[in-house]
């Protein structure tokens, strides 16, 4: 049996499934009739990984050949990481590329946006980034599986840093847009026009 076209939203930190991009993404998606699946990230690095693994593992080559991979800000840093190890196009919107920089500011309690529930962040959380990185770098294999979607105005990530380290794949620069680029569901064509010319290059 062919498998179905599926696509994965990765969220941020401190996001969840149902943000902004994620509801639009899905409804995007299932307009389309393809699957549509955003697991909970509010978890520590490691458990995280394990998570993604179960969820991409499984897959065969035909279905990896019919999944995209989409993550918003670190959700981006494992949507990034999953395209390479497991083969996938991938989709970013501004990716975080370094997320251990960023754990020293945010350790202790964090609540998790627009919900009542709340994250430990640690500080060997830091470390944990770090070695992810090293064992399955932030960059898939080929760069023409990647399409970045970047915020010119971003006010928590220089967007500079990642338009550089992938300089190699096509890009949508949202010029005068926030990190939660706000624009988003405007390059919704262009991510499912991209997503469809990759698995038709795969099959």
């Amino acid at each position: 049996m062919t498998a179905p076209f599926t696509v994965v939203y990765l969220h941020g930190f401190l996001s969840s499934p149902a943000s902004a991009k994620g509801r639009e993404l899905r409804a995007a998606a299932e307009a389309a009739g393809r699957r549509f699946e955003a697991p909970d990230l509010n978890l520590p690095p490691r458990e995280v990984e394990a998570l993604l693994e179960g969820l991409f593992g499984k897959l065969t080559p035909d279905a990896r050949r019919r999944t995209l991979v989409t993550g918003s800000s670190l959700g981006g840093f494992w949507a990034l990481r999953a395209a390479r190890r497991f083969g996938l196009p991938a989709a970013v919107v501004n990716p975080c590329l370094e997320p251990w920089r960023f754990v020293p500011a945010h350790t202790g309690p964090q609540r998790i946006y627009g919900t009542d529930r709340w994250i430990e962040v640690l500080a060997g959380f830091a470390d944990d980034f770090r070695a992810l990185a090293r064992e399955t770098p932030p960059a898939p294999r080929d760069p023409a599986d990647l399409l970045v979607l970047l915020s010119t105005a971003d006010e928590v990530l220089d967007w500079r840093e990642a338009a550089q380290a992938l300089a190699a794949s096509p890009r949508i620069l949202s010029v005068g847009d926030d990190h939660r680029m706000k624009r988003f569901a405007r390059y919704l064509p262009a991510v499912a026009a991209f997503f469809a010319r990759r698995a038709a290059v795969r099959g």
